[in-house]
């Protein structure tokens, strides 16, 4: 029954994002479903794993690992730069959004399926990810900033963002690799999608 429905994840994924954009040209106040996209997301990139054991797994050391990140990031500044989390992304937890650790298992997923079409080492294979993951983060960056989705304090995206991303987009990209060998289409749909969706907010 999963599998069956597992066909048309890449189709939902297609039409919400269709319709996201739409509204975010129109209203506002869409970015404010922006939580709901990424659970949406998060949730169907899951379903899409064959094994939801260690997809379980692998799911909770991700949320937790990139939700502590951030924690670490926005109390120090060390990490990523001096960033606060915005209203947007619904609730917080220390200051940081509780679904920023959903979108770090949706892009870590989303970025290492693409790696896994190529038949690479393991570990060429993770930061091959890390540097598709930077590439996502390079394009949601500007409409994060313009929607309020997170803030940064000196109005410029610190270069060092983007090598901390990958650094630990990789390791977790290794991580998830490890312990899934098959090929995850709906992750890479949503990668494709994530990538025209901010690209093409980029410009408007």
């Amino acid at each position: 029954m999963r599998a069956k429905l597992n066909l048309y994840f890449p189709i939902v994924l297609v039409i919400f994002h269709i319709i996201g954009f739409i509204l975010f040209t129109q209203s506002d106040s869409a970015s404010d479903l922006t939580w709901f996209n990424l659970l949406l997301c998060g949730a169907l990139v899951f379903l899409a794993e064959v094994n939801l054991k260690h997809a379980t797994l692998t799911f909770f050391v991700l949320f937790f690992g990139g939700f502590l990140i951030e924690l670490v990031g926005t109390k120090t500044g060390y990490l990523f730069g001096d960033y606060a989390y915005g209203d947007v992304l619904g609730w917080k937890l220390f200051g940081v959004s509780i679904i920023i650790g959903v979108n770090w298992f949706a892009i870590v997923v989303a970025a290492s399926n693409v790696a896994k079409l190529l038949k690479l080492p393991l570990l060429v294979k993770a930061l091959l990810a890390g540097v598709l993951c930077v590439a996502i983060d390079f394009a949601i960056e500007p409409v994060a900033v313009k929607y309020g989705f997170w803030t940064w304090a000196e109005g410029e995206i610190p270069l060092f963002n983007y090598v901390t991303w990958f650094a630990f987009a990789a390791l977790f990209s290794y991580i998830y690799l490890k312990n899934s060998k098959v090929i995850n289409k709906t992750a890479i749909w949503l990668f494709g999608v994530w990538l025209v969706f901010f690209m093409a907010l980029n410009y408007v």
